[in-house]
């Protein structure tokens, strides 16, 4: 006489392994964000006393990491942008670049002492932070 054996096919080897492949992806940090501490900046950028409008303000971290920028608006205010929708800057020293040069008037207006030989700059602190350029034409 033949027997029959179960046909049933068990799983638990495979319910196992997915079970410690969940617990290892919740002890490693999957979705974590690796993001640093930020701190929210804002401010005024005036030239000669005036607003200055459609300047691009870039934070750029001392001691390396992803830089923050934002743009004046006609008032000449602008708020700091990490990445995306993401608002602030690293927390730390930063040297600051503020130039008027676009792809639509590639000409900068503003002196290299606040570009490309920038010498600004600020200290991002945890929470809000606010920082004003009141920046000449003139000679230093």
């Amino acid at each position: 006489m033949k027997t029959i054996t179960s046909m049933r096919t068990t799983n638990r080897p495979y319910t196992f392994l997915a079970a410690v492949l969940v617990a290892m992806a919740a002890l490693s940090g999957c979705g974590r964000s690796d993001r640093p501490k930020l701190g929210e900046v804002t401010g005024t950028v005036t030239l000669d006393a005036q607003p200055l409008t459609d300047a691009a303000v870039v934070f750029s971290p001392v001691e390396g990491g992803r830089q923050s920028m934002g743009f004046t608006d006609s008032d000449g205010r602008f708020e700091l942008t990490y990445i995306r929708d993401i608002r602030g800057a690293k927390l730390g020293q930063h040297k600051i670049s503020i130039t008027t040069a676009s792809e639509e008037s590639p000409e900068e207006t503003l002196p290299a002492r606040y570009n490309s030989e920038t010498t600004l700059t600020a200290e991002v602190k945890p929470g809000d932070n606010a920082c004003d350029f009141p920046l000449t034409s003139g000679a230093r």
